[in-house]
């Protein structure tokens, strides 16, 4: 049975574009996930501007599908751990990784790499209980209250980590999508109104820090994928501590303009960051 949650999140923290001597955006590409993932952070004044010492940590990865990291349908397991060990460097105490998959949840945690890599990492490793569903409030203009995994309530911080891909229904799918894995329900059912949704969901529940594998790219055929002719390597990781500004400059490295997908002119219509990404403060480099 479902209960009402008191534990809402605050409202999502909009960062300022533009702001003089520090990128809100950062994007990096190299040789290496791991490595370029660290720069990331790194350049965006590390981990610690995020997490404080004793915090308890949900890094949620898009752990969806039943598909190996060469069929880029899941985050890449060597993103996540880099992920995980910057959060336990900067002071953790816990750090928890989860998903509410589409598939099987233990084929998908097991043919990602995530599972395994996860618990290498230090990372608890958590699979979705629908005894722990409460219903959190979006206080959207079309989602409003919604039953999310407790899991993703309880904790200190929220590191939102997905993978950049094709998404047949929303166009791509990035951090704003990403957060379906904290829903439980009938998650269908948002596919009406979709873009509308998805900007009502990433408004009303905070990602602290969002880290896009952009290492391999699945440019047809998502969410799901599984053939490799539809994968292109992008070998790069864009972080920010804003959302929105985050899955557009995602969407400009996918090649789309972030003004022809649904949900981030929704985002942007919300008032929830530029959706031109001339008008976002964007560092590219080189690792």
């Amino acid at each position: 049975m479902l209960v009402s949650s008191g534990l809402l999140m605050s409202p999502l923290v909009r960062a300022q574009a533009g702001t003089v001597g520090q990128a809100d955006v950062i994007q990096v590409k190299g040789a290496s996930p791991y490595e370029i993932t660290q720069r990331a952070v790194a350049e965006l004044g590390g981990m610690k501007r995020f997490i404080s010492r004793g915090d308890v940590v949900m890094v949620k990865p898009n752990i969806g599908w039943n598909r190996t990291p060469e069929q880029a349908a899941c985050t890449h397991p060597e993103v996540l751990r880099a992920v995980i060990e910057l959060a336990f460097a900067a002071g953790a105490r816990k750090v928890v990784v989860m998903d509410n998959t589409c598939h099987k949840a233990e084929d998908c945690y097991q043919r990602s790499g995530i599972e395994a890599m996860a618990r290498r990492a230090g990372a608890e490793v958590r699979f979705s209980d629908e005894n722990r569903l409460v219903l959190h409030d979006f206080k959207g203009e079309v989602l409003g209250k919604w039953p999310v995994y407790r899991d993703h309530l309880e904790v200190d911080k929220f590191i939102n980590v997905p993978i950049l891909k094709h998404h047949g229904s929303s166009g791509l799918t990035i951090a704003m999508k990403n957060l379906y894995g904290i829903l439980g329900g009938n998650r269908g059912k948002l596919h009406r109104d979709m873009g509308e949704n998805i900007a009502d969901l990433a408004n009303g529940f905070r990602s602290h820090l969002v880290v896009i594998d952009a290492w391999r790219v699945l440019v047809r055929n998502g969410p799901v994928g599984g053939r490799l002719s539809d994968v292109e390597e992008r070998r790069s990781v864009i972080a920010s501590p804003q959302i929105m500004h985050a899955d557009v400059a995602a969407a400009a490295l996918f090649g789309r303009d972030a003004r022809q997908i649904e949900f981030l002119q929704a985002a942007h219509e919300r008032k929830m960051g530029e959706i031109d990404i001339a008008k976002i403060a964007l560092k590219s480099l080189s690792a």
